[in-house]
């Protein structure tokens, strides 16, 4: 069952976030079947490990870009990956501590700041970005 569907409205309009953004949208998607199929406590330490990694990777990628572009908030931006990084390490360390509910606060939290952060923040760095050359 997909739960975070990819359409043209989280279109950064730079071809490489996008197909990033695809791959946090699958991560995203590989742990909500986990919980649907009551796999969700196998799969989390996992996927947010993977999750972790990939983001930050990125995350330094779409820093980089803002910065060679001379985006006004790129520090705003940078703030928003920091509280990203820092709330999945937070769920990595929760996982060990066995709680129950941990996959849901994880998926509800994954969603809801993806979806916002790429509509909103990522949306406000697209025309900078494309003007200084980056698609």
């Amino acid at each position: 069952m997909v739960l975070f569907e990819w359409t043209d409205a989280y279109s950064v309009s730079v071809l490489r976030f996008d197909t990033e953004h695809k791959k946090l949208f699958s991560l995203i998607n590989e742990l909500n079947d986990a919980m649907a199929e009551k796999r969700g406590r196998f799969v989390i330490v996992r996927v947010l490990q993977e999750l972790s990694e990939y983001a930050r990777w990125h995350f330094r990628g779409e820093e980089s870009a803002m910065r060679r572009s001379g985006y006004a908030a790129l520090e705003q931006h940078i703030a928003e990956h920091r509280v990203f990084t820092s709330k999945v390490a937070q769920f990595y360390a929760e996982c060990g501590e066995n709680r129950v509910d941990i996959p849901i606060d994880v998926l509800l939290f994954l969603s809801d700041w993806l979806r916002k952060h790429i509509l909103k923040t990522d949306h406000l760095y697209v025309e900078c970005v494309n003007k200084a050359g980056i698609h």
